[in-house]
């Protein structure tokens, strides 16, 4: 579901933000969004990458998993970066 949101820039960032946009060729709506969407993806990576340090077996798993992955498509004479000298 979209949102509106109205934001209220001083003078000097709306000049800011039209500068940036009109450097991307992009509206200054789309180019706000894009700041957003960057913004919100950074924060949520960093929230995974807390989890994942906080909980080491998750790591483990998800390595072993991927090994086991890349050694059956290896298997299958699937293309893979699975290691061969093992």
């Amino acid at each position: 579901m979209s949102r509106t949101l109205t934001l209220r820039l001083s003078d000097e960032a709306y000049e800011a933000v039209k500068r940036y946009a009109e450097a991307d060729h992009t509206s200054m709506n789309a180019w706000v969004e894009s700041v957003l969407d960057s913004e919100d993806m950074r924060r949520r990576c960093a929230a995974h990458a807390a989890w994942v340090t906080a909980n080491p077996a998750v790591i483990q798993a998800a390595l072993a998993f991927g090994e086991e992955n890349q050694q059956s498509m290896a298997a299958a004479g699937l293309p893979n970066i699975a290691r061969t000298s093992e």
